[in-house]
């Protein structure tokens, strides 16, 4: 808020925030005397133009004590200069006074970065990144984490880390983008994949028959180990004879 007193006069300019890609920055401008009115001019432009109002540019109390300027939050008018001049006549003297201000748009947040995913154990794995550049008025509202193998899993996190433990092994795609008031902006991905792990146990066993022949005796166990659940297979060979269970 700016607020000056030139010959008596007082003369109020509010600029518009901050704001994000498609809300709608408004600048507020006025006078208190009646000898005295305000108008508005956007890059050199006044705000009355028709080149100016088609691309949706809007003045409320042009060439009045008191107006407001609207515009949209498009890429186009980022860093653009908005001027608030008042004039007029005061006791027969010429009045003169502006005010500027430029208005940033925050667009899209871009990829996040250095997005990185490891292995926590067999069963889990842990992914990181660091944050995209926003400007310090709007704040990330979190991350959005897609999570792909044969199905899609969509999180969302407040973090910039996420561990994950899925049901079965296999290779993961993992995309991550940040989010504002904007929506949400360009994905970062990268690739891990949970190995098929086998655990085995080989046993030999020796002995005589009741007719003093010898048997041999081979148990192999398997162990699968698919999240926190453990397959087990059996095989025992007795003799010439096979045997298998689960």
């Amino acid at each position: 808020f700016l607020f000056t007193l030139v010959q008596g006069i007082q003369f109020s300019f509010i600029p518009s925030p901050v704001i994000v890609i498609h809300q709608v920055a408004v600048y507020y401008c006025s006078v208190n005397h009646t000898g005295v009115s305000v108008q508005w001019i956007v890059n050199n432009t006044a705000s009355t133009d028709l080149s100016i109002t088609e691309k949706g540019i809007v003045t409320h109390g042009a060439a009045e004590m008191d107006s407001n300027i609207s515009i949209p939050g498009v890429p186009e008018f980022n860093n653009t200069i908005i001027f608030c001049i008042a004039s007029g006549t005061v006791d027969d003297e010429s009045f003169f006074d502006t005010r500027n201000a430029t208005l940033l748009i925050q667009g899209l947040l871009s990829n996040v970065g250095d997005l990185i995913c490891t292995t926590i154990n067999v069963c889990c794995f842990v992914c990181s990144w660091t944050i995209p550049y926003s400007l310090p008025e709007v704040p990330i509202l979190g991350f959005n984490v897609n999570i792909t193998s044969e199905k899609i899993t969509l999180l969302h996190t407040n973090s910039t880390e996420l561990s994950y433990c899925p049901s079965d092994f296999g290779i993961y795609n993992i995309s991550v983008a940040g989010l504002n008031d904007g929506g949400e902006g360009l994905t970062d991905s990268t690739q891990i994949t949970l190995p098929l792990v086998l655990l085995s146990n080989v046993q030999v066993n020796i002995e005589k028959d009741n007719i003093n022949q010898w048997i041999l005796h081979i148990t192999i166990q398997v162990y699968y180990v698919i999240h926190v659940i453990i397959i087990i297979v059996t095989t025992a060979i007795n003799g010439n004879s096979f045997i298998t269970s689960h």
